[in-house]
C-alpha cells in the first residue's frame, strides 16, 4: 500500500476531484464500482477479513473484522480491536450481538433479509454494520456522489488495481480495486472533509474462499454464564 499512501500524503489527504475522466481509461469510476458490486451481488455466499484503522479527533484505533455472508438472510461479523470485541449474528430475522468483554448478549427481531435487517437496525437503534459497503446486495444503486475521478492503475501489495475516488460536500472515498475479470475491493479510505485534522477510516480487505463458511457460523450459542440483556 506504500505507493497509494505516498500519493495521499503528497496531496494532503484531500484531493480536488473533478468529473473529468482520463482519456486513457475506458471505464468511468462509477462503471468500475458498479462492475465490482455486480460481482459481489452474484455470490450467494462469500467471506473476507478486514483491517480497519480509524483516525479521528479522539485518536487512532485499529480493529480486525471477519465477515461471512450467506444470502439472503444470514450474516456473521466478528470485531476485535482497541475498542470493541463483539460477535454479530443475523440468522433469518434474529439479530444477536455478543460482547466478549462484558460476557453479555442481546437479541433483536428484524426483517429476514440482510439488507432489510441492516436498514431496520439503523432506523430503530442507529446500529451500523462495519463494512456494510461490501455486505449490501444493492450497493451499486446506493452510490450517490457528485464528483468522481479515475487516477489510473496502481500497484497495491503486488496487485494491479484501479485507483478511483468519489466525493460530495462532506466526504471523499478513495478505492483501490483489482483489475481483471473478477474485480475485488483491495483497499479503501473514507476521508471526513469537515474535519480539521482530516479524519479518516482506512480499510484493507483480504478475500477468503466461500468454502470457509459453514451453517454453524450463523448460529449463536450463549457462552457459559453469559447474561442476556433485553431491549424494551
Amino acid at each position: 500500500m506504500k505507493s497509494a499512501q505516498k500519493l495521499l500524503l503528497a496531496t494532503g489527504l484531500t484531493i480536488v476531484l473533478s468529473s473529468t475522466i482520463l482519456l486513457a481509461q475506458t471505464l468511468s469510476p462509477k462503471e468500475i464500482a458498479q462492475k465490482t458490486y455486480s460481482v459481489i451481488d452474484s455470490y450467494q455466499n462469500y467471506a473476507f477479513d478486514a483491517t480497519i484503522v480509524n483516525h479521528s479527533d479522539e485518536g487512532t484505533n485499529k480493529h480486525q473484522v471477519s465477515v461471512k455472508v450467506n444470502r439472503p438472510n444470514q450474516l456473521r461479523v466478528n470485531i476485535k480491536g482497541d475498542i470493541k470485541h463483539r460477535d454479530n449474528y443475523l440468522n433469518n430475522g434474529q439479530y444477536t450481538v455478543y460482547d466478549y468483554d462484558k460476557n453479555m448478549y442481546v437479541k433483536i427481531k428484524t426483517p429476514k433479509s440482510i439488507e432489510d435487517a441492516l436498514d431496520n437496525l439503523f432506523e430503530r437503534y442507529e446500529i451500523q454494520s462495519p463494512l456494510a459497503q461490501l455486505i449490501y446486495s444493492n450497493m451499486g444503486k446506493r452510490i450517490k456522489f457528485t464528483r468522481n475521478k479515475n487516477f489510473g492503475i496502481m500497484d497495491v501489495a503486488g496487485e494491479a488495481c484501479h485507483y478511483i475516488a468519489f466525493a460530495n460536500k462532506s466526504k471523499e472515498v478513495h478505492v483501490w480495486i483489482t483489475t481483471g475479470e473478477i474485480p475485488r475491493v483491495k483497499h479503501y479510505r473514507i476521508i471526513d472533509k469537515t474535519s480539521k485534522i482530516h479524519a479518516y477510516k482506512a480499510t484493507t480487505i483480504h478475500w477468503k474462499k466461500a468454502s470457509s463458511i459453514s451453517k454453524s457460523d450463523f448460529v449463536f450459542t450463549a457462552p457459559k454464564n453469559a447474561e442476556e440483556v433485553f431491549i424494551k
